[in-house]
C-alpha cells in the first residue's frame, strides 16, 4: 500500500507510518491476468449500480487475451467460465476485507428504475408464455398426429408431438435457442415438408444450388488468421478470388 492509503486506513500521521515501515521492501503487485482483472473489476463493481456483464467480459477478454480459431474463422477469448467465477470470488473477498459492497449486474438491468424494469420483463414473459401455450394448443387442434385414433400409442405420439412443437417454436422465435442456425433450420424444414407433400421439383431446387452445391453451403476446414485491419479482404485474398478476377479481366 502507498503511505497515503496506510494513513487513511490507520489514522496515523504520515511520519509515524514512515517510521514504522522503514526497511520494509515494497513489493510490486503480481502482474498476472487474474490480478489485473480483479483490480479492474473491483473498481467498477464498487459503483452504485455495480459492474455490468458486458463490462466484466470486456475486461476478461482484454486481460486474458484471445486466440484465432482456424476452424470457425473467428477470435475466441482465452478465459473460461471458471475464470469469471474465480475473479468474482476474489472481488467479493476483497470487498469483505475492505468492508464495502460490490455488485455484478446483468445487462438488462435499468440502473435508474431497476424494480420497474424487472416487473415489466416478468409481466412480459408471463404474457409471452400465455400466448406461446395458446399457439401450441391451437397447433395441436389443427395438426395433431393420429387424431382419429383412440389408443395409448396415439396419446403417446401426441404428447411427443406437443413437446416437439414447443421446441420448434422456441427455435423459430428465440435467437440462439438451438444449436442450428435459423436459416438452416428453415431450409431443412422446407425440404422435409416439400418431400412429404410430394413436390420433388421444389425439393431439388432447395437441396441443390445452380452449380450442384449442397444446400448447406461449403464450409471451410481452415480459416487463416487475419493479417491486416480488414478480415474480409484477408479472407478473399486467401481464397485466391482476387487472382481469378484479375485473370478474367487482363
Amino acid at each position: 500500500m502507498s503511505y497515503a492509503n496506510i494513513v487513511k486506513a490507520t489514522g496515523l500521521p504520515e511520519r509515524k507510518v514512515k517510521a514504522l515501515t522503514k526497511g520494509i521492501v515494497k513489493v510490486s503487485p503480481i502482474n498476472t491476468p487474474l490480478a489485473k482483472a480483479v483490480e479492474r473489476v473491483y473498481t467498477l463493481a464498487q459503483r452504485p449500480h455495480g459492474i455490468r456483464d458486458y463490462e466484466l467480459r470486456d475486461i476478461m477478454h482484454e486481460e486474458y487475451g484471445s486466440k484465432w480459431d482456424t476452424k470457425n474463422g473467428k477470435y475466441i477469448s482465452s478465459y473460461s467460465q471458471n475464470d469469471i467465477k474465480y475473479v468474482k470470488e476474489k472481488v467479493r473477498i476483497r470487498a469483505a476485507q475492505d468492508d464495502c459492497n460490490v455488485l455484478f449486474t446483468p445487462d438488462w438491468i435499468d440502473e435508474v428504475a431497476p424494480t420497474a424494469g424487472r416487473e415489466f420483463l416478468e409481466a412480459a414473459a408471463n404474457d409471452l408464455m400465455t400466448r406461446f401455450h395458446a399457439y401450441k394448443h391451437q397447433y395441436m387442434e389443427l395438426h395433431a398426429t393420429r387424431w382419429r385414433e383412440d389408443s395409448e400409442e396415439a396419446d403417446l405420439a401426441q404428447r411427443k408431438q406437443m413437446y416437439a412443437v414447443e421446441q420448434h417454436l422456441f427455435k423459430l422465435a428465440v435467437k440462439g435457442f438451438g444449436n442450428e442456425p435459423l436459416e438452416r433450420l428453415l431450409e431443412r424444414s422446407l425440404v422435409l415438408t416439400d418431400l412429404l407433400e410430394g413436390t420433388p421439383d421444389a425439393l431439388i431446387a432447395n437441396v441443390k444450388g445452380g452449380d450442384g452445391d449442397d444446400w448447406y453451403g461449403e464450409k471451410l476446414d481452415y480459416y487463416p488468421e487475419p493479417r491486416g485491419t480488414n478480415p474480409f479482404l484477408d479472407f478473399v485474398e486467401s481464397q485466391g478470388w482476387l487472382k481469378e478476377v484479375e485473370d478474367r479481366f487482363i
